[in-house]
């Protein structure tokens, strides 16, 4: 019986995604778990740490605690929601804003050279299953409907 598992393959990709990106990323002084919190505010353009904590599955106290070196680097903004004191608002910084548009670039090199040897036809055609994939996620069966950084 053949034990190839989706899953796995996933998890190897990530590995191997995610080395990529800590090496490649200490030139831009922040890590990979910093960096995906600077890309979703980026999607937002405002928003709190709650909805990042929700969204990107960690716990508010690492979250503090990656928002503070963010805030240290000047790489985000923060200031108090105006219709309700208790929360802050989180937005980029033009040095954030630089950080997320180069690790753009830093994506597109990674899926270039992991998919340089796949025919255009069938890179469309596992994005767009990639896409089926994730957008069918649920709590019920595997996810959220979104990122996690772990």
């Amino acid at each position: 019986m053949d034990n190839d598992s989706f899953g796995y393959y996933i998890a190897i990709l990530r590995k191997h995604f995610v080395s990529y990106c800590t090496e490649k990323l200490s030139d831009l002084g922040v890590t990979y778990r910093q960096l995906f919190v600077l890309i979703y505010i980026s999607k937002k353009k405002m928003c709190s740490s709650k909805e990042i904590v929700e969204y990107l599955k960690i716990d508010a106290g690492q979250l503090n605690r990656f928002l503070s070196k963010l805030l240290e680097k000047e790489l985000i903004f923060q200031k108090k929601n105006d219709t309700d004191k208790r929360f802050n608002i989180l937005t980029l910084s033009d040095k954030g804003k630089k950080i997320v548009e180069e690790s753009h670039m830093l994506f597109y090199s990674w899926d270039t050279q992991v998919l340089s040897d796949i025919d255009d036809d069938s890179r469309v055609e596992l994005m767009n299953l990639m896409k089926t994939l994730i957008e069918k996620l649920t709590e019920k069966n595997g996810g959220k409907n979104n990122e996690q950084i772990e």
